[in-house]
């Protein structure tokens, strides 16, 4: 499997091996207006404090966490997207009665693996590189395994994709 060239293939790899086409509208778009409307959209906001995190009201929030996780994804460079699908992610594991997490990460690895073949450990290792530069990477770590996070397809897919992606592409060095 080729690297992607640009984050437009990055984000239709993604779709893709989430099972969505991506939209026809998107690719007869000019060049110059896809790099504008998906440069804004694929960017991080300029300040850590202007992502929005939204959780179901039922969910008590936890302002200390909440401020931690925007200084993280804004420290990893995550677009505003990513980020709304990671809360969402986080919110769905928490609310989730799945009593064995740990069958669940061996499955997603071995699925995984099957699906990135020869490609699996750069992969993986682009994902751990991507969660090492949001900082605070072992409360970062425990959060993710306590909730079983860690093991979730789509946000391993999508920091190994955003990991793999030029070095200043996916945030700040």
């Amino acid at each position: 499997m080729t690297k992607p060239d640009s984050l437009d293939a990055l984000m239709r790899e993604v779709l893709a091996a989430r099972g969505i086409a991506a939209a026809p509208e998107i690719a007869a778009m000019p060049e110059n207006a896809e790099r504008d409307e998906l440069g804004g959209a694929l960017s991080a906001p300029t300040a850590a404090e202007a992502y929005q995190i939204a959780v179901p009201p039922h969910m008590t929030r936890d302002g200390t966490l909440e401020a931690k996780a925007r200084q993280w994804f804004h420290r990893a460079g995550l677009p505003q997207g990513v980020v709304s699908g990671i809360v969402q992610a986080y919110c769905r594991q928490l609310c989730a009665e799945d009593a064995s997490p740990d069958m669940g990460g061996r499955a997603t690895q071995a699925d995984l693996a099957q699906e990135w073949g020869p490609d699996y450990p750069r992969k993986i290792a682009a994902a751990q590189a991507l969660v090492e530069k949001c900082g605070g990477a072992e409360e970062l770590t425990e959060i993710l395994g306590a909730t079983g996070l860690g093991d979730d397809a789509w946000l391993i897919r999508t920091l190994a994709a955003l990991g793999e992606i030029e070095p200043n592409a996916g945030g700040k060095q």
